[in-house]
């Protein structure tokens, strides 16, 4: 990439206002004036384009991205009701290309590094072609096995099936593209009989460990997200991610820093249907703090510009204090993500040495005039900016359009799996849940 402005996210390297990246071999080799010298198969025009290290989103739940279109204000169609009436009926090329779709969703958002957090896991074949659609993606990060949807509380998620995941995904069959995790229920939603078993089977397994905290489920008015326990009871740590934490309370927030304990946030969701983000709160304990989309289903979308503008102004307004900042926002989306999820020494700056996930963002007309880079792309910055996405070096979106057809197709057929899958549950008197009321559908997207 030859003249480009470099937001490398690397405090040694820093930000260049004008400067070449080479790339060899998927990896990145060079970052300066000159890099662009010399022979390349390929050399990207990178005038008038920021380049940044791809997005790093730290908890996706890709199963779902299928009901996107089905979930809706309308009675009876709310998220969790849908989600439990189609979640029984999924197939496992459901699973597949609902990860593929949700994956080329991410492409073309500029997210090169996705946790796919698994909460309906249904048999082992679900969970291989949940890390094969993950590796046919082409982009980074961790699948996090987690229960059937429909688990109930005091029976255990499928522990037995971990060290056969492990042994069949070495990383020299991963490309060393996916990592495994779990996703746990955790202690206010199961007993301790089957959340012990749950958090010792994967701390003996070396997997780090994901989980909700949004709400407690068993105490009426409860506004404490269960930190506390996690704390009293010495599960907290840094191989542990909380997601949302929206009603933490300060003891739960210091307890998080003391142990080294990461979150998640997903703004858009949080604000929609839990409560504000604490994200200054965290930040003034010194907390690592990540985002993510969350789902799809909601219905979102993985605009990661849009979410880091909507946080600014939220948390502004909220607090009426400067702790987050355009550059702050950006390096949570980037460096911080790849930090969470155990990758910064692969990803999540454009540092000599590793791995190619690169994202090159266009200064149209909003972006104009010039003026500082990270404030321009957090409060001006639209995603189809977004030009060119590399991940692991190669060229996944180029000039504003995914590459390969096979996302295209993902897209493409996104509407006939839903219509299936609708189609499937009907069947199985599953749809429509009770109290929804008949509303138009998603069909199959005809040529």
């Amino acid at each position: 990439m030859r003249d480009v402005t470099v937001l490398s996210m690397d405090p040694e390297i820093g930000d260049l206002p004008r400067a070449d990246i080479a790339i060899v071999d998927g990896t990145i080799v060079d970052v300066t004036a000159s890099a662009g010298e010399g022979s390349y198969d390929l050399v990207i025009d990178g005038d008038g384009m920021i380049a940044l290290p791809g997005f790093v989103d730290t908890h996706w739940h890709l199963w779902n991205s299928l009901l996107r279109g089905v979930v809706s204000d309308a009675p009876g169609r709310d998220y969790f009701a849908v989600k439990r009436a189609l979640a029984p009926v999924y197939t496992s090329q459901d699973f597949y290309w609902a990860a593929r779709f949700g994956l080329a969703e991410a492409i073309a958002a500029g997210i090169t590094s996705v946790h796919n957090w698994d909460h309906n896991v249904q048999s082992p074949e679900d969970a291989d072609l949940n890390i094969r659609a993950q590796l046919d993606a082409g982009i980074r990060g961790r699948f996090s096995y987690g229960p059937r949807d429909s688990t109930a509380s005091d029976h255990p998620m499928d522990l037995e099936d971990l060290p056969r995941l492990l042994e069949r995904w070495p990383e020299s069959r991963t490309r060393g593209l996916i990592h495994f995790g779990v996703a746990l229920r955790g202690l206010y939603r199961t007993p301790r009989v089957v959340w012990q078993a749950e958090w010792d089977t994967a701390r003996s397994l070396n997997l780090p460990i994901t989980m909700h905290c949004d709400r407690c489920l068993r105490e009426d008015n409860c506004r404490n997200c269960g930190l506390g326990l996690l704390a009293e009871n010495g599960l907290l740590g840094s191989d542990v991610q909380i997601v949302h934490a929206v009603h933490a309370s300060p003891a739960d927030i210091q307890a998080v820093a003391r142990t080294g304990t990461r979150i998640s946030l997903s703004p858009i969701t949080e604000l929609r249907t839990m409560g504000f983000p604490l994200l200054t709160e965290f930040l003034e304990a010194g907390v690592s703090v990540s985002l993510s989309t969350d789902t799809l289903a909601m219905p979102t979308s993985p605009d990661v510009l849009g979410t880091l503008r909507a946080l600014e102004a939220v948390e502004l307004a909220r607090t009426g204090r400067s702790v987050v900042t355009p550059r702050g926002l950006l390096a949570m989306a980037t460096i911080e993500g790849a930090r969470d999820l155990g990758l910064s020494h692969e990803t999540g700056s454009i540092t000599p040495g590793k791995r190619a996930d690169l994202v090159l963002i266009r200064r149209d007309s909003n972006l104009q005039p010039p003026g500082d880079p990270y404030e321009d792309l957090v409060r001006q910055g639209r995603g189809e900016n977004i030009d060119t996405v590399i991940a692991d070096g190669r060229l996944l979106k180029r000039e504003g359009k995914l590459t390969r057809p096979s996302d295209r197709q993902a897209v493409d057929d996104a509407a006939r799996y839903t219509a299936d899958l609708l189609e499937r549950a009907r069947s199985h008197g599953h749809w429509p849940p009770p109290g929804a009321l008949a509303t138009p559908e998603p069909t199959e997207r005809k040529p």
